[in-house]
């Protein structure tokens, strides 16, 4: 296995090392280390299935010219995504919701870009901006939701 055979390949290991991290040293707000697993676990298999969907299924993107998924590929969709979920739900104000929304779309957006700027991220029917409101609609209504379906107490337990 090469490290770092791709044009852009640092920007990925950058962004996954930093957003793990982050993740690791982050107070806990909102979240406890079973909520951080429970929203990290789901996130990542979200982002899994919509980017395989985008990727095989409508060929809207391409991760460091290639067809096959590379180690930095699978590290990137598993993790980055689903530390900035973490991030967002652990930090999460409902007073301050479209603060909130605005400012994680925007980093995503942003991230995003920079994969396509150092040349990691092929677009094909896909435009970056085309994301915005992706972002938006994720940031704004699914994880607030999310937050208060995992503050409910899901299952009754007796002993």
């Amino acid at each position: 296995m090469e490290f770092m055979k791709y044009e852009g390949e640092w920007y990925v290991w950058t962004l996954m090392t930093i957003s793990i991290l982050f993740v690791l040293i982050m107070p806990k707000k909102n979240l406890t280390w079973v909520g951080i697993f429970i929203t990290f676990v789901f996130s990542a298999g979200l982002t899994w299935t919509f980017d395989t969907i985008s990727m095989s299924t409508f060929n809207l993107f391409e991760l460091a010219k290639k067809i096959s998924i590379e180690l930095s590929d699978a590290l990137l969709i598993g993790f980055v995504p689903a530390s900035i979920a973490t991030i967002y739900v652990n930090f999460y104000k409902p007073q301050k919701e479209w603060i909130f929304a605005f400012v994680f779309t925007l980093l995503s957006f942003v991230l995003e870009l920079g994969l396509v700027q150092f040349g990691y991220m092929k677009n094909n029917g896909w435009n970056t901006w085309y994301g915005i409101p992706v972002y938006f609609i994720i940031f704004k209504f699914f994880f607030p939701w999310y937050l208060k379906l995992l503050s409910k107490q899901l299952v009754k337990i007796s002993y």
